[in-house]
């Protein structure tokens, strides 16, 4: 290139490499034909994110058995594309130039400040109010026992042997990040290890938070203290008036002009571009400023939004608006180019063990922290180890710390690649194994699982599910068909289900605990069912609970509270609503999986509610002045059973008129002869039963196969029905079934179910499903 560039040519230093000249104008290539395109930067920036892309989305494919998270894959990509492994080949060297990479790195980190943002606006500080003395405990150790055992072990190596003064002093900061458990991150893994809802997520997300606060300070401190031995001490004198002013404005100034536009947007409404953009630059102005002052423009980011408060509008909106392309495109790309600026090669000399030794000490302490106050709060040591692995975790906090320190020669390149690799591999080996250890699920499987079959007091403890507004009618219907009475009451443990948008933290709460915007529970939804309360006073009791959680794990909320409660069944709608004239309205394919979830998990019996008729009032049943309509389909089997359970409650009621039809075959099966029996068996009990017998119309129906059974069924709707009730699974080889099962749509329904909403009348179903012993 010569001594002496030309004016179109540059100098730069980009990480760390040394680079002699660079082009500024050769932006966009004019066909192959004149100039090879890997010579310009759109180009070149084009493949890069398609190469980033594609890898990491195969890593992920192939490390998704392992329950690798998203970013440690990230992580590997740019490892594998970095010097590290490939970086030095000819294709990946050219497609990877050392002066395009600044460009990949820029837009990365706008990526970054937004992701930070918004991860900030998603916590909410408040909950440090409502953490446990376990919790608390469990946060501070699990700080400050790596904290202890790190900086003890720092000095015994400095003293007992010689380090690098960079690397001497870049070792204190490494310790305090790596003992810190960020609340983000731990979220982020409870969140793909469909966890966040459990037991062991909340305490997790709890000390997660007691961690941050505590690791922040201590951040603070270490790192004053490094930059004191390294330039001036002079430099506070200037540094922490700036400091302070800087976030005397983001909270004096920006918070209440940001929480003003946010008023603008009533509750329901999309936020207007206008006032998105506005917030939007006020943040990027903000990290703009921090950059001026020395301060991290992805902290300050993050800081701003843990400023402002969480969930809708403003959370949930971000979310919306801006996480899709942040953690679709541009954190990919960051963490990527985190692993591209990594040198494993670096770690080959005899500092490395002694640096590892210090790191190691950080993680054992962080167990022993972590363990003994688990194993004292009375936590099993599975419970416990599986906490510790948790708050082991490392992920994009972690990450953007260390990137930012590198390039501002806080840590060295090889404590870099050090910490790099020390976090890839506790991260992998531990989600790996609290993957396969730890099913929250494990704790429903009662050797007896509660059935109103098996109950044997007349009291009904009943646990339903509300999605939104238009659940809350049919839930009030089926509880008043369900027959309170003074010697057989209801207990119904009423579970609004709110998905978490917009926040970090997934909640359980009943609604007689103070809210302080930790629970948003629909006040018309409560006064609806306290007035049913109170239409049968003494007779139903009303418990209100909501859960905040995302629907892939929200059924452990609603699994632990019918097992803690000691629900007999559990009431969860159907995910697809239907309005009055019949047709389709709504449909959410989350709740279909949500449903799913707890008929595989439940403790107890559950019922899909699949209402499609007219309201029915509250008061039409008491007035005497109308019959309703119940139909119980009987094929033979355990749901069947449980189901008819159900109906015989039902039908004490004076003014319900229940059907009952039992299909039969002219088939023989002695293995099936016991089942018969017991189905038999309890027909018979509910026909002989006292002031029932008189009031069920029972039917038998001799059926050869499916076709026949759909003819019964629709000459039965043909007649005024308002419920029918059926079992969930059936015999596949019954011939009551045959042929049903080929053109089956909804299979959390069964055979019988998914006949009955496939047709067009405007009646209800109730499927119920007993669980299995184990």
């Amino acid at each position: 290139m010569g001594s002496q560039p030309p004016a179109n040519v540059s100098n730069y230093m980009i990480m760390n490499h040394a680079i002699s000249c660079h082009y500024n104008k050769l932006i966009n290539t004019y066909g192959i034909w004149n100039r090879d395109p890997f010579k310009y930067t759109t180009p070149v920036l084009l493949m890069q994110v398609i190469l980033i892309f594609v890898i990491t989305r195969t890593l992920y494919v192939l490390l998704q058995p392992l329950h690798q998270t998203t970013i440690m894959v990230q992580i590997i990509s740019g490892i594998i594309i970095g010097p590290s492994i490939l970086g030095e080949t000819t294709f990946l060297d050219k497609l990877f130039p050392l002066g395009n990479r600044y460009v990949l790195r820029t837009w990365s980190e706008f990526g970054l400040v937004l992701h930070m943002f918004v991860l900030g606006v998603q916590i909410d500080m408040r909950l440090l109010r409502h953490i446990r003395r376990r919790a608390l405990i469990i946060g501070v150790s699990t700080s400050l026992l790596p904290l202890v055992f790190g900086m003890t072990s720092y000095h015994i190596v400095k003293e007992t042997t010689h380090l690098d003064v960079d690397l001497a002093l870049g070792m204190p900061p490494a310790v305090v990040i790596n003992s810190m458990s960020s609340l983000v991150v731990i979220v982020g893994v409870l969140k793909e290890l469909k966890m966040l809802s459990s037991e062991l997520g909340r305490l997790a997300s709890s000390a997660a938070m007691v961690s941050d606060l505590f690791s922040i300070m201590a951040n603070i401190l270490v790192i004053s203290i490094t930059d004191s031995q390294k330039k001036s001490n002079l430099k506070p004198l200037y540094v922490f008036p700036t400091i302070i002013s800087y976030y005397s404005i983001m909270f004096f100034l920006l918070r209440p002009l940001t929480l003003w536009i946010v008023r603008q947007t009533s509750d329901g409404e999309s936020m207007k571009q206008t006032h998105f953009i506005t917030i939007i630059c006020l943040v990027l102005g903000l990290s703009f400023v921090g950059n001026c002052v020395c301060q991290d423009a992805v902290m300050g980011a993050f800081f701003f939004g843990l400023s402002l408060p969480d969930g809708p509008p403003l959370g949930s909106q971000l979310v919306q608006k801006v996480e899709f392309l942040n953690s679709g495109f541009l954190i990919p790309i960051f963490c990527a180019i985190s692993g591209i600026k990594m040198e494993l090669y670096l770690l080959n000399d005899s500092t490395t063990i002694k640096m590892t030794i210090i790191i190691v000490m950080c993680y054992l302490g962080k167990f022993i922290g972590v363990i003994l106050p688990s194993l004292f709060f009375g936590l099993s040591f599975l419970k416990a180890l599986c906490l510790a692995l948790i708050l082991s975790c490392k992920g994009i906090a972690e990450l953007s710390i260390y990137c930012r320190w590198k390039d501002t020669k806080v840590i060295t390149a090889q404590i870099f690649a050090l910490v790099i690799t020390s976090m890839v591999i506790m991260t992998g080996i531990a989600t790996a194994i609290v993957g396969y250890l730890y099913d929250p699920s494990r704790r429903y499987r009662l050797d007896a699982r509660r059935a109103i079959l098996k109950s044997k007091q007349n009291n009904l403890r009943i646990l339903v599910c509300i999605n939104d507004d238009d659940n809350v009618n049919p839930i009030i219907s089926l509880l008043e068909v369900s027959n309170p009475t003074r010697n057989s009451p209801i207990t119904a443990f009423v579970l609004q289900l709110i998905e978490l948008r917009g926040s970090v933290t997934a909640f359980l709460k009943p609604h007689h605990q103070p809210s302080n915007s930790i629970v948003t529970s629909s006040t018309h939804i409560i006064n609806a069912l306290n007035q049913f309360q109170r239409c049968y006073h003494g007779n139903v009791v009303v418990q209100h609970f909501t859960t905040i959680a995302p629907y892939a794990s929200m059924h452990d909320d609603i699994c632990t509270l019918a097992l803690d409660k000691r629900a007999a069944i559990i009431i969860v709608p159907f995910h697809k609503q239907w309005g009055v004239n019949g047709l389709m309205e709504t449909s959410n394919l989350q709740v279909r999986v949500l449903n799913k979830n707890v008929i595989e998990k439940a403790p107890c019996s559950v019922g899909i509610l699949v209402y499609r008729g007219e309201m029915v009032s509250n008061q039409s049943l008491l007035s005497g002045k109308s019959l309703y309509q119940v139909v119980m389909l009987f094929v033979g089997g355990t749901d069947d059973r449980e189901a008819l359970a159900y109906c015989r409650r039902m039908a004490e009621h004076p003014n319900i008129r229940l059907t009952l039809v039992y299909f039969k075959t002219g088939d023989v099966n002695i293995s099936h002869k016991e089942i018969d029996d017991l189905d038999k068996q309890l027909i018979c009990d509910t026909l002989k039963d006292s002031m029932m017998g008189k009031k069920i119309i029972y039917k038998e129906e001799f059926v050869k196969d499916g076709i026949g059974t759909t003819q019964v069924i629709q000459s039965l709707i043909d007649k005024t029905v308002d419920l029918f009730i059926v079992g969930k699974n059936h015999d596949l080889n019954s011939s009551v079934t045959l042929g049903l099962s080929e053109w089956m749509e909804y299979p959390e329904l069964g055979i019988i179910g998914d006949t009955l909403v496939n047709s067009n009348d405007t009646f209800s179903i109730l499927v119920v499903q007993q669980q299995q012993d184990n």
